[in-house]
């Protein structure tokens, strides 16, 4: 299933490395509320996470899509990549405030 989805948000986008950009992006925010802001049981989460985010994200179409543009476009989109998904399980992990 996560796969068949990031084949669509390709499709739609018709940009390789931006529609990898967001599906990674996405796919980590989405298994960081799954992991630490919803209460599923070790099957619930080994099937959404693992199964659908394993499937939906793409890291090795992160190394082959950076192949096609310049050294420092590469380093950048690699960089941002990491950056930004780190970033963001930050911020889901924190504890929230009432």
């Amino acid at each position: 299933m996560g796969s068949l989805c990031r084949w669509a948000i390709a499709e739609l986008i018709n940009s390789g490395l931006l529609a990898t950009f967001i599906v990674n992006i996405s796919g980590v925010a989405l298994a960081g509320i799954l992991l630490y802001r919803v209460n599923l049981s070790t099957e619930q989460r080994l099937f959404l996470v693992t199964g659908f985010c394993g499937g939906f994200t793409t890291f090795s179409a992160l190394d082959v899509g950076a192949l096609d543009v310049s050294v420092a476009a590469a380093g950048f989109y690699v960089t941002a990549t990491v950056l930004i998904s780190l970033v963001l399980l930050r911020i889901i992990h924190r504890p929230v405030s009432h």
